[in-house]
């Protein structure tokens, strides 16, 4: 039986406790995206009060579930591992070389040994169930996606104003917040608040529709007629998104169901 696809908002998710196997580890403060696949890499973890001034980054592969029911974020490690892992300082960019070594670490599959957002498997949980040996890289590995930078979702949403998204004929709005599939950890949606230009409050903007991102300009493009955007029903930031929803915004904005 198809599993039900699960969509969490990335304001949500960083209400959650993440939970070891032992104790909590704090709350998420940021989540890494890859700028190819718009695919979540790592949960940035506020551990101040047990390991302040360090970057602790997790990666769904380590992850066993989200409870929503608990409100919890359920990872598949102690806490005494998690504290004595490679980490980098507060402040410290994140190199390809170091994601290899934390992959080391904990002992799970590089994500971009393969094709696709999971090199080759439909979820990083399918991924980490893969012969370890045959998939993590040698230190000395040069990577096809090298190229690719993590990104961060608070600067995406930005503090005050998200990055602007640019539809066909003109803007459509701002990046209010993200949508995250729990499975295999894309973002499937931007959430645009487009109370400012159009008379609706928030779209959902599937990032199968991104032609092209101006990071240093904050710019998104989209192959989305801002015309059409305008009888796109309201999204409620505070339901789940059902079937129903997702048919009647890819009607309204022309697009084929079966893109994403």
């Amino acid at each position: 039986m198809r599993r039900l696809t699960i969509y969490y908002l990335a304001t949500t998710l960083k209400k959650y406790n993440i939970q070891a196997t032992d104790d909590q580890l704090g709350h998420v403060k940021d989540i890494y995206f890859d700028d190819k696949y718009w695919t979540v890499r790592y949960l940035v973890v506020d551990t101040s009060k047990w390991l302040p001034s360090k970057k602790v980054l997790l990666s769904p592969i380590s992850l066993d579930k989200v409870d929503s029911e608990n409100k919890a974020v359920n990872v598949l490690t102690s806490k005494e591992t998690v504290k004595s892992a490679p980490h980098k300082k507060e402040n410290e960019p994140i190199s390809k070389q170091y994601e290899i070594d934390l992959a080391g670490y904990y002992e799970i599959p590089i994500y971009w040994s393969g094709t696709g957002p999971w090199s080759g498997f439909p979820t990083p949980a399918a991924l980490g169930l893969a012969d370890k040996q045959k998939m993590i890289q040698s230190k000395n590995a040069t990577s096809q996606e090298d190229n690719n930078y993590l990104r961060s979702v608070n600067e995406v949403r930005g503090e005050l104003t998200g990055y602007t998204v640019e539809g066909i004929g003109g803007k459509i709005g701002y990046v209010f917040d993200v949508i995250i599939d729990d499975s295999n950890w894309k973002i499937n949606y931007l959430v645009v608040e487009t109370s400012k230009f159009l008379a609706a409050n928030y779209i959902l903007v599937a990032t199968d529709w991104i032609n092209d991102v101006q990071w240093q300009d904050k710019n998104i493009y989209v192959e989305v007629d801002s015309v059409k955007a305008k009888n796109v029903t309201d999204y409620d930031i505070h339901a789940h998104i059902t079937k129903e929803y997702e048919d009647k915004l890819y009607s309204a904005l022309g697009k084929n169901r079966n893109s994403i």
